[in-house]
């Protein structure tokens, strides 16, 4: 009975230790799931803008010769317009004559890991489109 006594208060110990830990696992599986769904939403933004972009057609290289190409100062401002509506969002678009690409980068906030002093993330994305034009014979 004596021997009981001296390990009272070893279980609140644990507990307590066990319960930092859950609460850590359960505050990573929740900024990651917050992380992750803006990183998407940031590919879907990068996604849309290079889109748009690619179809700014040269109408006048089109009209002479049939070929279908990029007007590069049309597309690059088309999607800086796009971008510029997202919020806090840096991006990089780069144009030729056959494609668009677009980089875009943001800070995703954090809830719980923001009590260990990590109150945002580096997301960033990439999406590249090119200029098409009419209906693909090998379609159904």
């Amino acid at each position: 009975m004596n021997a009981l006594r001296h390990e009272e208060g070893q279980a609140l110990v644990m507990v307590a230790v066990m319960m930092v830990g859950l609460v850590s696992v359960v505050g990573l599986v929740s900024d990651g799931g917050l992380v992750f769904a803006q990183r998407r939403d940031l590919q879907n933004a990068a996604d849309a803008a290079a889109a748009a972009a690619a179809m700014q057609i040269d109408e006048d290289v089109y009209r002479a010769t049939g070929d279908v190409v990029l007007d590069e100062r049309w597309a690059r401002e088309t999607a800086a317009r796009y971008l510029d509506a997202e919020d806090g969002v840096s991006y990089e678009v780069a144009t030729s004559r056959d494609s668009v690409e677009v980089s875009v980068s943001r800070q995703a906030s954090t809830s719980f890991l923001g009590l260990i002093g990590i109150d945002d993330v580096d997301v960033s994305a990439h999406a590249s489109a090119e200029p098409r034009y009419g209906v693909d014979a090998a379609g159904p």
